[in-house]
């Protein structure tokens, strides 16, 4: 307590003088009221000078009270008023800080809700806070929940934005973290749980950021030279941080809504990419049927189902001369766009080279040349290339690592097509290819596939395999190739039963009809 508190005491303003002026005045003078510097205050020096006691506060010495046998009850008296006085001025002092307390928070409150962007709400944090609170450094870090680890977001001074600051998640921030409550550690070097990494923290006051029960981040206050933070202090910080916590939680909110707006918006314009795809892809590939209908010699027909918007499978058939009908089926590796594309370049080569009237074998070879020179990301396709002669029956074909087609014969008689090719298409610039040939009789034809038939899985992950291809084949004897196609589909269909189509389906049937 001050030593002018009997001063202000006996003040004409002060409250407390009329109380003393009436004592003085009940005991009919000769008092006398001194401070602690022996300075009159009240009444006259010389009154009951041999009687004077001691005025005290808490131990601590105010002054004298004068007054023969009256002074010990008047010491006591003005005792008790400072008593009141003090109380007053400390109750003055907490409506103070109140009164700055929620200040504070009203007017924060107002520019954190002006902006809901993550470093702009921690650098208004840190300059409210270090207009509040001595520091020469400090941070607001947040938690990433992917890491679990903590990261400054703003910062200033030199500790806590150097590249290798202090280790957030060890010793103080670590246990105030876990604890999830503040703490002031005035001298840090002293406390067990300093991790001493050489950097200039004297004292700290640190507070978690919370939102409802989870801890989200820390806001830490230091000083390079000790200092005294007060609990005062601390009740600050934890207000700024209450009004932080869901600032920035809101910030992060939005960031992550602003986000999944691209998110969808990319999303839409991939969906709408690979839309544009699918039409390009469904374009050039053959979709009319019968293809040639003024030709009585063979009917062809096909059909694609891609596993995704877009795949890897084609097929195609194309008149090379009067007397030849080339038809190719492949299935390039992998799926999606890159496939896709591989295959656009896969059936533009194989037409443009067949064209040329090159044989089967000739034909392949010349794409893998090609294909294998540009090295497309080590892609490859399967491919069986055929050309039926019109006139005869005879079919010269050559199979690059396809799946074998089905000879079905007019009799009702199934038999794989006898190998003869090479190995896939544009891996190997020097692979050689052989070709094959059969003959087909009036209502012989050929079923050729890709292995999205034969490994079309059911729930339970087993295969529809070539053991039942072959029986669905013998019960379309005589059917249009159409029905034919329809049917086998139908059966994959049913035995996958629901389950995820895992791979493009592509089918493709000639008949010869002499």
């Amino acid at each position: 307590m001050p030593r002018g508190t009997l001063r202000n005491l006996t003040r004409k303003r002060a409250d407390s003088a009329a109380v003393i002026a009436a004592i003085v005045e009940a005991l009919g003078g000769g008092i006398a009221i001194e401070d602690a510097d022996g300075e009159l205050l009240v009444g006259d020096r010389g009154a009951g000078a041999a009687s004077r006691c001691a005025v005290t506060l808490d131990g601590e010495h105010l002054g004298w009270a004068s007054g023969g046998a009256h002074a010990p009850a008047l010491a006591a008296v003005l005792g008790h008023l400072a008593a009141k006085d003090a109380e007053r001025k400390t109750l003055a002092n907490e409506v103070l800080h109140l009164y700055r307390e929620v200040n504070l928070i009203y007017s924060f409150s107002e520019k954190l809700a002006s902006t809901l962007d993550l470093d702009t709400v921690a650098g208004m944090t840190l300059d409210e806070a270090r207009h509040l609170i001595a520091a020469t450094d400090g941070a607001v870090m947040i938690l990433d929940e992917a890491t679990g680890r903590l990261r400054p977001v703003a910062d200033f001074g030199d500790v806590y934005g150097a590249p290798r600051g202090p280790a957030w998640t060890e010793g103080l921030f670590a246990a105030i973290l876990a604890k999830g409550q503040g703490e002031i550690i005035n001298d840090v070097h002293a406390d067990p749980r300093h991790v001493r990494n050489g950097y200039a923290i004297a004292s700290l006051i640190c507070t978690p950021l919370r939102v409802k029960e989870r801890v989200t981040g820390l806001i830490a206050l230091s000083s390079s030279a000790p200092v005294s933070y007060a609990a005062a202090d601390l009740k600050l910080l934890n207000t700024l941080a209450l009004q932080t916590a869901s600032a920035l939680e809101n910030a992060r909110l939005f960031e992550r809504t602003v986000q999944a707006a691209r998110d969808r918006e990319r999303l839409a314009a991939l969906h709408k990419e690979l839309e544009v795809a699918s039409q390009i892809q469904r374009a050039i590939v053959p979709s009319q049927f019968p293809p040639f209908p003024e030709r009585r010699e063979f009917e062809i027909h096909a059909s694609m189902t891609p596993a995704k918007a877009v795949g890897g499978d084609f097929f195609d058939f194309f008149l090379v001369d009067a007397d030849r009908l080339g038809f190719v089926i492949g299935d390039v590796s992998g799926k999606g766009v890159p496939s896709a594309l591989f295959m656009a370049v896969c059936r533009t080569l194989i037409k443009a080279t067949a064209h040329t009237g090159g044989s089967p074998e000739a034909c392949l070879a010349g794409v893998n040349r090609v294909l294998a020179t540009e090295g497309v990301a080590s892609m490859y396709v399967t491919v069986f290339y055929g050309v039926l002669e019109t006139r005869t029956g005879r079919v010269a074909y050559c199979n690059a690592g396809h799946n074998p087609p089905y000879v079905l014969r007019g009799d009702g008689g199934i038999e794989p097509l006898a190998q003869a090719g090479g190995m896939v298409v544009g891996l190997f610039e020097d692979a050689a290819y052989e070709a094959g040939q059969i003959g087909l009789g009036r209502g012989d034809g050929l079923f050729m596939y890709t292995d999205g038939v034969t490994e079309a899985t059911d729930p339970a992950g087993e295969e529809f395999t070539t053991g039942r291809l072959v029986p669905c084949l013998a019960r379309c004897r005589g059917l249009p190739l159409d029905d034919v196609i329809r049917t086998v589909g139908a059966e994959v269909t049913a035995f996958a039963a629901g389950a995820p189509q895992g791979d493009d389906i592509t089918m493709l049937a000639l008949r010869y009809l002499g």
